[in-house]
C-alpha cells in the first residue's frame, strides 16, 4: 500500500514546505494574477481588416481568339504591381486615403514631413501581401480602430486594380500610338518605292524591254530544247525496238512453209526408209525453197523496214534541230550577259518595295489585332479580379491574445507564488521529518510524537480548506469574467458598423 513517506524525502519536505505557506501562495498569485491583468488590459487593441483576391487571366475565349487578338504576359504584369504597390508614393497615396494622415501631430510643415516619413515606412511595414497560390492574394492589416484598418485594406485593394487598369490603358494607348505612327512611316516609303520603281522603269524602258524580251525567247528556248531531247530519247528507243522486231522476222513467205516441209520430213523419217516416195517429194520440195526461186516477199517484213527507215529519219532531223538550239541558247547567253546591271539594280528595287510592303502588312495586322482586342471589353482577353473576401470592420481585436494571456497570467501568478514558497521552504531550518532532524544532528531519534486533532482543530482546518478553495474559486471567476469582458463580449461599436464592402470585380483588359 501506497504511503506519502515512500516518497523521496525532499520531495515530502518541499511539499509540507508549500502546503503550510499556501495562504501565501495564494496571496502572491492574486498579487500577480491582478497586476498581470491590468497590464493586458492596458494594452492596446488591433483590428484587423483583410481581403482576398484572385487575378482571373484566363476566359472562355482564350482557345477562340489565340493568334487573332494580342496577349501581354499577365502574370508578370501582376508580379510587377504587386511589388510597386507598396513603394512610398502607394504608401502616402494609401494613407491620405485612409484618413491616417489625420493622425499626424506637428506644429510646422518641417515635423509634418518627418512624421510622414515615419508613418509611410511604418504603414509599408504594417501592410502584409501574401500569395499562398499563383495569382491569388491575400491583403491584411491591423490598426487600433478598425474603420480605418478597414479603409488602409479596402485603399490598397482599390489601388491594385486602379494602377493595373490605368497601366492596361496606358500600354494600350501607347502601343495603338507607335502603330499608327509607324503605319504612316511605311506607308510613305512604300509610296516612294513605288515611285521609284515606275521611273526606274521608265528610264531604262529600251533596255529592260530587249532584257525581258531576250529573257522569255531564253525561257521558251530551254524549253523547246527539252521537247526535242524528248521526242529525239523517244525515237532513238523506237528504231532500237524496230531493228530487233526485224532481226527476227523473215523476209520472205516462204520460211513458214519450209519450217512445216522440215517437221513433216522428220516424223516420216522416223517411220519408212529413206526411197519412201513421200521423203523423196519432200526432200524436192525443201531444196526448191532453199534455193530461194521467186519466194514472195514477206509483208510483215517490209512494214517494220518501212518503220525503221521513217524512225531514224526522225531522229536524224531531231538531232540537227537540236543542234541548233544548243547553239541559239549559247549566242542568246552570251547577249544576256551584256545586259546584267540594268536587271540586277531593277530586282534590288523591287525586292526593297517588296520588304516594305510585307512590313506595312504586318503592322496593319497588329493594328487590327489590337482594335479586336480593345472591342471584346470584359469578355476578351483581359484580367479579371475576382474579389472572394472583401474588407469589412473588424468586430474584435486580432490582437493582443487576450485570451490567451489571460490563462498564462494566471498560471503564471501561481507558478510565482508556489515558487516563492518553496523558497521560503528551502531557507526555514525547521525540521518535519525524524530523518533530517536525525541527519542534521547526527544523532539516533527515539521516536516522534504525533499531533492529536481534536474536533475543534480539525473544524478550523475545514473552515481554512473552505477560504482557500474559495480564494483560488474567486480568482478563477475573476478570470472568467475578465475573459468575459475582454474576449467573448461584443464590442459596442460592432452594433453600429456593419460590413463595409470593397471595390467589386474589375475587368481590366489589356492589349
Amino acid at each position: 500500500m501506497f504511503e506519502i513517506s515512500d516518497l523521496p524525502r525532499p520531495l515530502i519536505r518541499y511539499g509540507v514546505g508549500v502546503w503550510r505557506r499556501r495562504w501565501l501562495v495564494v496571496a502572491i498569485a492574486w498579487l500577480a494574477a491582478l497586476v498581470g491583468w491590468v497590464g493586458i488590459w492596458l494594452l492596446p487593441d488591433k483590428y484587423e481588416s483583410r481581403a482576398q483576391v484572385f487575378v482571373q487571366t484566363e476566359t472562355i475565349l482564350e482557345p477562340v481568339m489565340t493568334g487573332v487578338t494580342a496577349k501581354p504576359n499577365y502574370e508578370q504584369r501582376v508580379q510587377v504591381m504587386q511589388q510597386q504597390l507598396l513603394t512610398r508614393p502607394n504608401v502616402q497615396e494609401i494613407i491620405y486615403r485612409s484618413g491616417l494622415d489625420k493622425t499626424i501631430k506637428a506644429h510646422s510643415d518641417a515635423d509634418r514631413r518627418v512624421a510622414m516619413e515615419g508613418l509611410i515606412d511604418w504603414v509599408a511595414s504594417q501592410i502584409k501581401i501574401e500569395s499562398p497560390q499563383l495569382l491569388y492574394f491575400n491583403i491584411s492589416y491591423r490598426y487600433g480602430d478598425p474603420e480605418t484598418a478597414r479603409k488602409v485594406v479596402d485603399a490598397v485593394l482599390n489601388l491594385l486594380i486602379e494602377q493595373d487598369l490605368g497601366a492596361g490603358l496606358q500600354e494600350k494607348e501607347e502601343a495603338r500610338r507607335l502603330l499608327e505612327a509607324e503605319i504612316a512611316r511605311f506607308d510613305e516609303r512604300l509610296t516612294a518605292k513605288e515611285n521609284e520603281v515606275a521611273a526606274f522603269r521608265r528610264k531604262h524602258g529600251d533596255e529592260l524591254a530587249l532584257v525581258e524580251g531576250n529573257a522569255r525567247q531564253n525561257e521558251q528556248m530551254k524549253l523547246e530544247l527539252a521537247r526535242v531531247s524528248d521526242q529525239l530519247s523517244q525515237e532513238e528507243r523506237r528504231a532500237a525496238t524496230l531493228r530487233t522486231l526485224l532481226s527476227t522476222t523473215p523476209r520472205t513467205t516462204a520460211g513458214s512453209e519450209l519450217d512445216q516441209l522440215k517437221v513433216q520430213l522428220a516424223q516420216l523419217r522416223s517411220q519408212y526408209k529413206e526411197n519412201y516416195p513421200d521423203i523423196q517429194n519432200i526432200k524436192a520440195r525443201i531444196a526448191q525453197l532453199q534455193g530461194g526461186a521467186l519466194l514472195p516477199e514477206n509483208p510483215e517484213y517490209r512494214r517494220l523496214q518501212n518503220e525503221l527507215v521513217a524512225a531514224e529519219g526522225m531522229a536524224e532531223q531531231l538531232k540537227k534541230r537540236e543542234a541548233t538550239l544548243g547553239s541559239e541558247l549559247e549566242a542568246l547567253a552570251i547577249t544576256l550577259s551584256d545586259a546584267p546591271a540594268v536587271q540586277a539594280e531593277l530586282q534590288r528595287i523591287i525586292r526593297d518595295y517588296e520588304q516594305t510592303q510585307k512590313t506595312y502588312e504586318e503592322l496593319v495586322q497588329r493594328r487590327d489585332r489590337l482594335a479586336l482586342t480593345a472591342s471584346l471589353g470584359a469578355g476578351g482577353r483581359g484580367v479579371e479580379y475576382q474579389v472572394f473576401e472583401r474588407p469589412t470592420t473588424a468586430m474584435r481585436p486580432a490582437a493582443p491574445p487576450r485570451l490567451v494571456l489571460i490563462l498564462v497570467v494566471l498560471a503564471f501568478a501561481f507558478a510565482i507564488g508556489t515558487a516563492i514558497a518553496l523558497v521560503a521552504t528551502y531557507l526555514d531550518r525547521t525540521y518535519t521529518q525524524t530523518g533530517d532532524l536525525e541527519q542534521a544532528y547526527g544523532l539516533p531519534i527515539l521516536g516522534s510524537i504525533g499531533v492529536v486533532r481534536s474536533a475543534f482543530t480539525r473544524k478550523m482546518q475545514r473552515e481554512d480548506l473552505f477560504k482557500l478553495g474559495a480564494a483560488c474559486a474567486v480568482l478563477g471567476l475573476l478570470a472568467l469574467v475578465y475573459i468575459y469582458a475582454a474576449v467573448l463580449r461584443t464590442p459596442s461599436h460592432a452594433a453600429d458598423s456593419g460590413a463595409q464592402t470593397a471595390s467589386l470585380s474589375v475587368n481590366a483588359e489589356n492589349d
